[in-house]
């Protein structure tokens, strides 16, 4: 894809098309030099959000009072996997 480079103060800028938007308000810029290619990305800080966008959509978890142990008091994987819902 061709895009047009222009001056923007003292630096160099490029047309970013609409399919390729970043959200938020920085990106992280790297030079590869094994591709010989400029990579960006979004920025650390950006990564992530949608991460936490999801994990607040998630429903609320409440364990349960009682957890089922092993015999070495160790949590009993498989059987809280069976408990389900009804744990809630």
């Amino acid at each position: 894809m061709l895009t047009t480079l222009f001056k923007n103060g003292g630096s160099q800028a490029m047309r970013i098309p609409a399919a390729f938007r970043f959200e938020g308000d920085t990106v992280d810029v790297e030079w590869d030099e094994t591709l010989k290619a400029l990579i960006v990305r979004p920025s650390q800080s950006e990564r992530m959000n949608s991460f936490f966008s999801w994990v607040e959509a998630q429903p609320e978890f409440k364990l349960p009072e009682v957890l089922p142990l092993n015999s070495d008091g160790r949590l009993d994987v498989a059987a809280f996997m069976d408990m389900g819902e009804e744990a809630a």
